[in-house]
């Protein structure tokens, strides 16, 4: 079973030392809470958390042990090497010199063709997800175009161009989020396998981690300064993900979102 529990002051902490090790998203995993941890009284009493995370994402789940996942890259660059290295093996032990020199050449023809496929399967819905988001901003009356490229094995990015844009990015980045959610889905859909899907536009995405950065801090003053919780408004996991993490070494509090999604809301509070 490619599941592994996770232990840390607070049941939100204890999620996202998971997903950070693993390096999911909470929609790639089953989310069991084993202890949900007690405060306290002046620190009598007080027990930590206790998460299982379970991978049940299809094309992770064809991995043999939650240790591949942590570093599938190089689970899959072994199995590379693997294959040639066996390749290697059968060229010594054929008697024919000519068979050998045969087989060899259909062998690696074979994972050549295997890969060049993948790879322009996966260009093909990037192609077709393009399409289909740029489609929809049009039928909104919004003219845009696109560009696509893969950032890296496991991640997407679409950049738009419009001279519109504060209307494609909508009060708080809620409509481009909407749009990225859509272009996740669709593009998942397609290739039958998952890929993260970042829909950016004048590098939107950037500023609002920057902003996102200057909030914690600020909120986390204030946290300490009134000792009450500060609670944000509603936003998406990796928006929630990338304040925790600039709050992660801060030593006086500590954060844990609320809420169901899409109302999930991250709260800070003094220790």
């Amino acid at each position: 079973m490619l599941e592994k529990n996770y232990i840390a002051s607070t049941v939100e902490l204890a999620i996202q030392q998971g997903l950070d090790e693993l390096n999911l998203q909470e929609k790639q995993v089953k989310i069991e809470v084993i202890q949900p941890g007690k405060k306290g009284f002046f620190g009598i009493g007080k027990a930590d958390a206790e998460v299982k995370l379970t991978v049940i994402d299809p094309e992770l789940k064809k991995l043999p042990t939650i240790e591949a996942v942590k570093n599938r890259s190089e689970h899959f660059s072994q199995k590379t090497e693997a294959h040639t290295i066996n390749t290697e093996r059968v060229q010594y032990e054929q008697p024919d010199n000519k068979k050998v020199i045969e087989t060899d050449v259909v062998i690696n023809a074979t994972t050549e063709k295997e890969s060049v496929s993948k790879k322009h399967a996966k260009t093909d819905a990037l192609n077709q997800t393009e399409k289909y988001i740029t489609a929809i901003i049009q039928e909104m009356g919004l003219n845009v175009s696109a560009t696509s490229t893969f950032k890296n094995n496991s991640e997407v990015v679409i950049n738009l161009e419009s001279s519109e844009a504060g209307r494609i990015i909508g009060k708080r980045g809620q409509v481009l989020n909407s749009l990225q959610l859509l272009a996740q889905n669709y593009y998942n859909h397609i290739e039958k396998g998952y890929m993260t899907v970042t829909l950016d536009i004048e590098n939107y995405r950037e500023k609002r981690k920057e902003t996102l950065q200057n909030l914690a801090l600020n909120m986390s003053k204030k946290a300490v300064a009134t000792r009450k919780p500060v609670k944000f408004e509603p936003m998406p996991n990796y928006e929630r993900k990338i304040m925790h993490q600039i709050l992660t070494n801060i030593e006086n509090i500590e954060t844990y979102s609320e809420g169901r999604e899409p109302h999930r809301y991250l709260v800070i509070k003094a220790r």
